[in-house]
């Protein structure tokens, strides 16, 4: 018996990789994946960076097994799981790639919905469910669904993954809303940035209570989700849902200005219930209004001064998960490190308000960041140093011995997950580099 149960978990945790080669035929429906996207680059070792990129992009994508049937995205080699928002953002990778995949990657993890309608935080593939996996994560899976469909115009897609999305919806507005109408995470580990000044002590001894809290990140999703479930709906023909959603939207959109805008500062925060006042740090969620539309022009030109300022966000490598001449900034996790997934929503949220050439510049600039580090390394990884193209200084959650046991005092490497979003950046402001 105990032979029996030793072999379950290994055929588990040894899913196998999709194919050795991004170019091998695969298995199923995706037989034979393109070849890579056709690229030029003038920079040195660039092209071989982005191909590289792509190869291991590939390793982490898992075919299926008598366990879990479906292709899934693991975002590095330690982490046996499909995550929601990891999710959400890799599918925006494979869609330049091979669109069949990146709509397959949403499918599975709409398969393990739950029947209130709630989204867990992961789909673990490991016999122990830590707690905060009980949890959801930011609800991004509307946003990626949508921007599928721009790229592959299926709309059988759409059809499929719509009634699941709005079941999800319906949970949020009942499980993670104020009475005010703002929303809230339920706890830091639900936000996806554990350890950001804004939750936590950098090990995490410290924890605050984030329901306390009107979480500018968490309700800018939120947004992002009702506008991207309208378009779903408009585009399948579901009018009643589309006008409800945007109604919705419309709603959020201008308690956020009224209540979570700092008109001092120029800037987003969270707002505080229990002091009644904005929790005045500034991280990269501040500026996650922006990919959901929520500032006017003059709110918007606020923001970007922020983010071009080099001493605060424009920095080597752009968009440091909190201001770098902040007094908390340090190069631990969300601390200070850039992490490719918010910069990309920073960069698509500055296009979105017209800082075209803006966006173009900070794209560059954090591809080269990646690519140089691959360079000088020879690996991808999981954050980076917005000063420096190597890992010398940056620390995972320093002082937790449990994150040093798992997963090591350093970021995880062949990451890729959501550090692919910078082939995705290549993909759509390359040429203009």
């Amino acid at each position: 018996m105990k032979f029996i149960s030793l072999f379950l978990v290994f055929l588990i945790l040894s899913s196998p990789a999709l194919a050795k080669s991004c170019n091998a035929p695969s298995k199923g429906v995706f037989a034979p994946i393109p070849t890579y996207p056709a690229t030029v680059f003038r920079a040195e070792g660039w092209k071989e960076a982005f191909h590289d990129m792509y190869n291991v992009l590939c390793k982490n994508l898992k075919a299926p097994n008598i366990f879990f049937r479906g292709y899934r995205a693991h975002p590095g080699p330690p982490y046996k799981a499909a995550y929601l928002w990891d999710t959400a953002f890799i599918a925006q990778v494979w869609m330049h790639w091979d669109p069949k995949i990146a709509e397959e990657l949403i499918h599975y993890i709409m398969r393990f919905q739950k029947p209130d309608g709630i989204i867990h935080h992961a789909v673990l593939e490991i016999l122990f469910k830590p707690y905060a996996y009980h949890a959801t994560q930011p609800p991004l899976l509307s946003w990626a669904s949508w921007k599928i469909f721009e790229h592959s115009k299926n709309l059988d897609f759409l059809r499929k993954v719509y009634p699941g999305l709005k079941h999800y919806h319906q949970w949020l507005l009942l499980n993670r809303k104020h009475p005010d109408g703002l929303f809230f995470w339920a706890q830091a580990y639900e936000s996806g940035i554990d350890n950001s000044p804004r939750f936590a002590s950098t090990d995490e001894h410290i924890m605050d209570d984030t329901r306390q809290m009107a979480a500018v990140d968490m309700s800018s999703y939120m947004a992002l989700s009702m506008e991207s479930l309208a378009k779903i709906a408009h585009e399948i023909g579901n009018f009643s849902d589309e006008a409800e959603f945007q109604n919705q939207y419309t709603q959020l959109k201008t308690l956020m200005n009224k209540h979570l805008w700092d008109e001092k500062d120029g800037t987003y925060y969270d707002w505080d219930y229990r002091s009644k006042d904005f929790i005045r740090i500034s991280t990269i969620s501040n500026f996650t209004p922006l990919i959901a539309g929520i500032p006017n022009k003059v709110q918007a030109a606020s923001l970007v001064r922020e983010i071009m300022d080099p001493k605060r966000y424009n920095t080597k490598i752009p968009f440091p998960s909190v201001a770098h001449n902040e007094a908390i900034f340090t190069k631990d996790m969300w601390r200070g490190p850039v992490w490719i997934n918010m910069a990309y929503l920073g960069i698509k949220g500055m296009d979105r308000y017209g800082y075209h050439q803006e966006a173009v510049l900070l794209s560059k600039n954090l591809v080269g960041g990646v690519f140089e580090t691959w360079k000088n390394l020879g690996y991808f990884y999981e954050f980076y140093d917005p000063d420096r193209y190597d890992i010398v200084e940056l620390n995972r959650k320093k002082g937790n011995l449990w994150k040093k046991i798992t997963l090591g005092s350093k970021p995880v490497k062949n990451f890729v997950g959501w550090t692919g979003l910078a082939n995705t950046l290549v993909m759509e402001y390359g040429s203009e580099w």
